[in-house]
């Protein structure tokens, strides 16, 4: 029966020598039971016909009655072989844990303890290979108890054997053995951060390095010398890249990021051991950049006229437009005469210059009011936002004439003539490829936004670089205006109106905006700088900025705006930034291109640093105005939803 064991006593003392061979042989405990078939039977006449190789059992008392046949067991059959198949127990057979119990019709094979007619058989020591029907000895785990342990055994020893190698070293690395808890110390961030794989902010930069890194050795292996330290591509580089982190800077304290590009310019021009940066950077291409920027500046502004817009703010517009720019420029341009020596032309290029607005500071600005409701329901951030592409428009048609007379050559008919010449070919120039662009990518193209922003931006700058070419260069800016405006016209119509390109000049001018205000800083070299020049500049800027804010105050009566409300226009009227950057060079650069005269030089210096110093005093003067008085004097609106 299952369980029970052949006790040692039972074996022969005469054949000890097979015995221990076994015992050589397997080493296992012996377990062995006989089923109560008639295989029993069987199992007896094999041994007796093995011959005398073993002993005799004793004679086995008569079963109890009642009970079942138990087998006749003559012989202990001996395990010949090495290789002897084992029986794993099934389902059916007894727990490890549990203990081997017979019933008490077996026969007593060396054992007398009945228990109520059970007998007991303790597990034992011997050591011999399973039968088919054996079992595993009694307390012996099973063998999936075994496989399992096993298991844990191998898991374990690969966990050590993984932590003592590159899991051990990158633990503290790796961003899956470290989670954030919800209230993290800054510590924590910190360290969170800057596990792998790269995420997050450090990921991006990361990003940003690699890919850098990676332009920049193409243009070394592609340029050579220029794209090395000293050279006018690397000079470029790093002036764009600290325009971007001194203008993100500048952003974090509520200043205009313009104004932190500004900064830096001047200060890799200025300080000594870094001004070797800004030596370094090649007139001609700064030039170009800052006319591209310019070209991105005006496609914006025409894009942004819109007539029917216009007409429904009535004149107001036009007023606050044109007046206040008209009076500070000529303002200016006295001013400058005065103290400053200026010749006429030069001094009225000078004050259409400063006279224009910035729509870089004034617009956001102002958006962020009207998100939060103040002064919408006046229409005010509506009303100025328009007036300042207009006011662009006209300081720099202003300054293009100006500059287009100022350096005039030839007989004085040609001199008078070359003003009005200029204007009309930027005109022209404007309507015939606006009108081009109405059809133009046509309406069953494929990414048609896409395509408008390209050929309207490539025309813009065929307008701007063309004009250089053919001796008309105050006729660019116009043509680029009447460009934008004439297809503007086009586009806006329910066909053929696509709202990305405004997006794509809107990402356009985030990209180079870093740079227009870096390189105009360049230009500003302060142990160079005239103190007279300082001195009177700021007491010219002074006036025009005092008779500015008085006429843009007036010019919005009877508007039905209160007084309040008329203050805040006059004050976010004041800020300047962009025009001056753009064109604030422009004169200085045509000298250095075409006459190089040392006297026009020094004027061209003294141009480019009013322009500077404009923007150093009323960008950050404007934008907190805006941000203070914009609360105090505006009327909030509130929905009717938040009311209830």
């Amino acid at each position: 029966m299952e369980g029970d064991s052949i006790p040692e006593r039972l074996l022969d003392n005469g054949d000890t020598a097979d015995t221990a061979s076994t015992n050589d042989t397997s080493q296992a405990q012996v377990n062995l039971a006989f089923e109560l078939t008639g295989s029993s039977h069987g199992s007896g006449d094999e041994a007796e016909k093995e011959g005398d190789t073993t002993s005799t059992l004793a004679d086995k008392p008569e079963p109890s009655q009642g009970s079942t046949s138990s087998p006749k067991i003559d012989r202990l059959p001996v395990l010949e072989g090495p290789t002897v198949h084992r029986h794993l127990r099934t389902d059916s057979q007894l727990s490890s844990s549990e203990a081997s119990f017979a019933p008490s019709s077996e026969p007593d094979v060396g054992r007398g303890d009945d228990v109520e007619g059970w007998t007991t058989l303790p597990p034992t020591n011997r050591g011999v290979e399973y039968s088919e029907a054996a079992t595993l000895p009694l307390g012996c785990p099973s063998v999936g108890e075994k496989i399992n342990e096993w298991d844990g055994r191998t898991d374990k020893f690969t966990e050590k054997k993984e932590s003592k190698g590159c899991d051990a070293c990158c633990r503290c690395l790796l961003r899956s053995k470290h989670k954030l808890p919800e209230e993290p110390t800054m510590a924590q961030r910190i360290h969170y951060s800057l596990t792998c794989p790269p995420h997050g902010k450090v990921g991006d930069i990361l990003l940003r390095l690699v890919i850098g890194t990676a332009v920049w050795g193409c243009l070394i292996c592609i340029t050579g010398r220029l794209a090395l330290p000293g050279g006018n591509l690397f000079s470029l580089a790093v002036l764009y890249i600290a325009a971007v982190l001194s203008g993100r800077a500048s952003a974090a304290v509520g200043m205009p990021p313009l104004l932190g590009s500004l900064v830096a310019g001047i200060l890799f021009e200025s300080v000594p051991g870094i001004n070797a940066v800004g030596h370094n950077v090649d007139v001609f291409w700064s030039s170009v950049i800052r006319n591209l920027v310019l070209v991105i500046i005006l496609l914006r502004a025409g894009l942004g006229l819109d007539p029917a817009a216009l007409r429904k703010l009535s004149c107001v517009v036009l007023r606050l437009a044109f007046l206040p720019c008209v009076v500070e420029a000529v303002v200016a341009a006295l001013m400058t005469k005065l103290l400053l020596g200026l010749p006429w032309l030069w001094s009225f290029m000078l004050g259409f210059i400063v006279a224009a607005v910035s729509p870089a500071v004034v617009v956001p600005g102002l958006l962020k009011l009207a998100e939060e409701g103040y002064g919408v329901e006046a229409g005010i951030p509506t009303l100025v936002i328009a007036a300042a592409s207009l006011d662009d428009v006209l300081a720099i048609t202003g300054f293009s004439v100006m500059m287009g007379l100022a350096f005039a050559e030839g007989s004085l008919v040609w001199t008078l003539a070359k003003g009005p010449l200029e204007v009309v070919a930027g005109l022209v120039y404007g309507v015939v490829f606006g009108s081009l662009c109405w059809v133009l990518p046509h309406q069953e193209s494929k990414d048609r936004p896409a395509f408008k922003f390209v050929i309207l931006f490539c025309l813009g700058c065929l307008g701007m670089f063309g004009s250089h070419k053919v001796g008309l260069e105050s006729s660019g800016p116009i043509a680029v205006l009447s460009l934008a405006f004439v297809t503007g016209l086009g586009w806006r119509q329910s066909a053929n109106k696509d709202e990305e390109v405004t997006r794509y000049y809107r990402a356009l001018w985030e990209v180079f905006q870093p740079a227009l205000f870096v390189l105009i800083g360049a230009e500003i070299d302060v142990g160079k700088i005239d103190a007279g020049t300082i001195g009177w500049g700021l007491l010219a800027l002074l006036v025009c900025l005092s008779l500015r804010v008085a006429t843009s105050f007036l010019v919005v009566m009877g508007a039905g705006f209160s007084l309040l409300e008329r203050l805040f226009i006059a004050i976010a009227w004041l800020p300047k930034a962009t025009v001056q950057a753009a064109i604030g060079s422009h004169a200085l650069d045509f000298v250095r291109q075409h006459g190089n005269d040392p006297d026009d030089i020094f004027r061209g210096q003294q141009v480019v640093t009013i322009a500077v110093m404009v923007i150093l005093v009323t960008a950050p003067i404007g934008a907190a105005a805006i941000k203070l008085t914009g609360p105090k004097f505006l009327a909030r609106h509130q929905p009717h939803d938040s009311q209830a």
